[in-house]
């Protein structure tokens, strides 16, 4: 059986495990007294399949993806097929469980412009936690100091803005969202610098194009509330599945 099988597969019970927290989900238990009156969001089909299509991705990018190849040193610890260590399989089972939390996350976030930090601040432990246990696996402490820098340094690009927004009279952005870059920037981190510009770049450009279709449509107005976790996920996976080298094939 290749990877690329086994990521199939890995997608299939991504999907039976989005089925129940899609129903936990329906239920609205994350909400706030204040938010109790508001209409259930409804089935929540998305989120199984959401699931599934992350889950395949992670583990096609972490156990069946060659790692960059680019001159200079290697930014990327991602493997090639039939080179499968435990740091590899630390990252893998690590991202597959913040990928649940992040599903959750934006389920919420769409219902509520909220990212609950009862979710939140245990996803950002588990990710450094187990990225931690994976990098001192791999043995190489530049690792473990990439991704905390790339947290540290998304997490205060995106309060800086946050500031911004606030300044401006506008809650475009929250505190929600900057913990929620942490965790993004970290996770990209783990693949490499140019996996982080990437993924957070994606992020900005998915945000702007799904407000535009919703302006467009007219489903918000230009002072409309935007839930912009969910856009910031999509990039970061789109970060996760391009090359590592995409930024150097460029130039």
């Amino acid at each position: 059986m290749t990877w690329q099988v086994v990521a199939v597969v890995v997608g299939l019970l991504g999907v039976a495990v989005g089925v129940p927290v899609g129903r936990w989900l329906r239920q609205g238990t994350y909400r706030k007294p204040d938010e109790e009156a508001m209409a259930l969001p409804g089935t929540r089909w998305w989120v199984a399949p959401a699931l599934g299509v992350v889950w395949a991705a992670l583990t096609w990018r972490l156990l069946a993806a060659a790692p960059a190849t680019g001159a200079g040193p290697v930014l990327d610890p991602g493997v090639s097929p039939g080179s499968h260590g435990p740091a590899q399989f630390l990252a893998w089972v690590t991202l597959l469980a913040v990928a649940v939390a992040c599903v959750c996350l934006a389920a919420m976030d769409l219902d509520v412009h909220r990212l609950p930090d009862r979710v939140m601040w245990p996803t950002l432990g588990l990710l450094g936690a187990g990225l931690a246990l994976a990098a001192l696996a791999s043995g190489e402490w530049q690792v473990l100091g990439r991704f905390l820098l790339a947290g540290f340094a998304c997490g205060v690009g995106y309060l800086a803005l946050a500031l911004l927004s606030l300044a401006r009279g506008s809650l475009a952005l929250g505190l929600g969202d900057v913990k929620l870059a942490v965790v993004l920037g970290a996770a990209l981190g783990w693949f490499g610098w140019q996996s982080v510009v990437l993924g957070m770049y994606a992020g900005f450009l998915v945000g702007g194009l799904i407000a535009l279709v919703l302006l467009a449509t007219r489903r918000i107005g230009l002072r409309g509330d935007l839930a912009y976790g969910p856009p910031m996920m999509i990039g970061a996976l789109i970060g996760v599945l391009l090359a590592p080298d995409s930024l150097s094939a460029m130039f």
